[in-house]
C-alpha cells in the first residue's frame, strides 16, 4: 500500500513535467514547419527560433506577467498607512518599555486590549482579466470614537490557468 502511495505521489508531482516534455517537441515541430516559409536562410533560423520560444513561453505568460505585476504592486502600493495616533496608558507596557498588546508576530492582542480596537477587512478585485489580483485592506478602527486609525494594504495573486 505504501508503494502505491509513493507511486501516486510521484505521478502527481511530476505531472507538469510531462506536459512540458510533450510541449517541447510539439513546439519544435510547429516552429520548423512555419520557419520553412521564410525565404532567406538567416531569417528562417531567427523566425523559427522566435516561433519556438513564443510557443514554449505562451502557456506560462500569465505566470510571468502576474509575478512581475504583483511585485510592482507590492513595492508601490502595499504597506501601512497611519491616519491617527492614540495615547495608550502605561498599563499596556511592561517595565522594559515593550508593548504588552502585541504578540510575537506584531499582531494586536485581543486579550490585552479587549474591544478597544477592531480590524475590518475589505477585499476588492484589482485586476480580473488575464491575471487575477485582489487588493485586501485591513482597517484599524478605534472602538470608542469609531474613527479609523490606519490601514494595511496587501495584494493577493491567484495563479494562472496552469495551476
Amino acid at each position: 500500500m505504501d508503494s502505491l502511495k509513493e507511486l501516486l505521489g510521484f505521478a502527481v508531482l511530476t505531472g507538469p513535467l510531462w506536459l512540458i516534455l510533450i510541449l517541447l517537441p510539439v513546439s519544435f515541430w510547429i516552429a520548423v514547419k512555419l520557419a520553412k516559409r521564410f525565404k532567406p536562410r538567416g531569417i528562417r533560423f531567427v523566425g523559427g527560433l522566435s516561433i519556438f520560444l513564443l510557443l514554449i513561453f505562451l502557456p506560462f505568460a500569465d505566470e510571468i506577467a502576474g509575478r512581475i505585476y504583483l511585485s510592482h504592486l507590492c513595492a508601490t502600493e502595499a504597506g501601512v498607512k497611519v491616519y491617527q495616533t492614540v495615547e495608550i496608558p502605561a498599563e499596556y507596557w511592561d517595565v522594559d518599555g515593550k508593548p504588552k498588546f502585541l504578540n510575537a508576530r506584531g499582531v494586536l492582542s485581543k486579550e490585552v486590549l479587549g474591544d478597544r480596537f477592531k480590524w475590518h477587512s475589505v477585499s476588492e478585485p484589482y485586476t480580473n482579466w488575464f491575471i487575477r489580483i485582489d487588493k485586501k485592506r485591513w482597517l484599524l478602527q478605534d472602538g470608542g470614537s469609531k474613527r479609523y486609525l490606519g490601514e494595511k494594504v496587501t495584494f493577493i495573486r491567484y495563479y494562472g490557468w496552469l495551476n
